[in-house]
């Protein structure tokens, strides 16, 4: 059944392509990092966008129609080992709107293994990963209602043979967009539930403002002996460009466990960037964090400059120093190019 539901998913996928407008990107992501901790050195690859996941070539093909589509979405990563190579399938998904039925109102429906989603919390820093709820095998619906701005949802992984599927997993979400500040919402019953919000104050230019909070493992809050405990990460982020070229900014995080008694991790990012010349730009940020309430305390500074070249590409280079409890260094160089192909 799988298997004929892929199968349909392509067939559709290509022979919607007669009819509907086709638009492609692709994206090539390569780099090279040096590390000395103590007397240990290595060379391996890596990009500051994707980490040791290089090199990659990331492709995206979506045909549109005025009330659906579908979308093919892969990467090809390469390997030292021609064995270790691969073409995975991100996302292979197709979606209708119901707009005719509802009047201004927006209903879409979306089907196939599904890569995008409107409930994120971005990487406030380099340092940080992106949190996605929705992307998943299955189906997901969207509603965009009457109050401008709302859209809710729900989405479901599905699961067994044949035609007796069952949803492996629920997730319900919503997002509001207003001139002056949006947000998002999240909530997975599945992985002993977890959760996620975001606020971003747009409504000051030039002046960044938002909040993330993440929780996991709410079932299990404070019964590690069936898991582990709860785990509640939160995110602070204000910055302000002062003039043209200069910006600056500041990042707060608190980590609080479910466990009785267990410390707070804290975490300190001051940071500034500076445009020298129009495609020249350099930062500096500083790190600190402690997973036990500065029992353990952790220092990094990363200086960093990225040059953009005529066209899509983008160079960087950048220096990480990380001294693990104010001691041990650890060294690191990296290099790194991003070319948007098309």
């Amino acid at each position: 059944m799988k298997k004929a539901i892929l199968v349909f998913l392509l067939a559709g996928f290509f022979s919607v392509n007669a009819f509907a407008e086709l638009s492609l990107s692709g994206s090539v992501y390569a780099g090279i990092r040096f590390q000395d901790y103590d007397t240990n050195q290595s060379i391996d690859a890596y990009h500051r966008e994707d980490w040791n996941r290089v090199p990659r070539f990331d492709f995206t093909a979506t045909v549109m129609r005025e009330n659906y589509g579908a979308r093919l979405d892969t990467t090809f990563q390469m390997a030292a080992d021609p064995e270790g190579q691969y073409l995975p399938v991100n996302g292979i998904y197709g979606w209708v709107d119901f707009s005719d039925l509802l009047g201004n109102d927006s209903l879409r429906l979306t089907m196939g293994q599904i890569s995008s989603t409107p409930w994120v919390l971005p990487r406030l820093h380099p340092s940080h990963s992106e949190t996605k709820f929705g992307d998943i095998r299955g189906f997901r619906v969207e509603y965009t209602t009457p109050l401008q701005g709302l859209s809710v949802g729900a989405a479901f992984r599905t699961g067994g043979e044949d035609l007796q599927w069952t949803a492996e997993r629920i997730i319900f979400g919503a997002t509001f967009i207003h001139p002056l500040f949006n947000a998002v919402v999240a909530y997975d019953l599945s992985n002993n539930a977890q959760a996620l919000f975001g606020f971003n104050f747009t409504g000051i230019p030039d002046l960044t403002a938002g909040i993330q909070l993440e929780a996991s493992r709410l079932t299990t809050w404070d019964h590690p002996v069936y898991g582990f405990p709860g785990m509640l990460q939160m995110h602070q982020i204000v910055g302000y460009r002062i003039m043209r070229p200069l910006n600056v900014f500041l990042i707060l995080g608190q980590t609080i466990h479910g466990t009785s008694g267990s410390d707070i991790g804290l975490e300190f990012i001051p940071g500034v960037e500076y445009r020298i010349l129009p495609n020249l730009l350099a930062s500096f940020s500083l790190i600190l964090d402690s997973p036990d309430h500065f029992t353990t305390t952790n220092l990094s500074l990363n200086p960093m400059i990225e040059y953009t070249l005529r066209g899509p590409a983008v160079l960087y280079a950048e220096y990480l120093l990380r001294l693990d409890n104010m001691d041990r260094a650890t060294h690191t160089f990296g290099f790194g190019i991003t070319v948007r192909a098309f």
